[in-house]
């Protein structure tokens, strides 16, 4: 059997401000390598996300 556990609204707020920063840092780079590895980053860590 499979449990989920839901997140409070501060939990979600909290999550969703930890995207933004890190996507308002992926845009401010100018190194279109970094930039490009800043946002893969991120995609990488939603997929681990989703998986769990």
């Amino acid at each position: 059997m499979s449990e989920t556990m839901g997140m409070t609204d501060k939990q979600f707020n909290a999550f969703i401000r930890f995207i933004h920063e890190n996507l308002l840092d992926a845009m401010s780079e100018s190194d279109n390598a970094k930039h490009y590895a800043k946002l893969q980053k991120i995609i990488d860590n939603l997929q681990n996300i989703l998986e769990d």
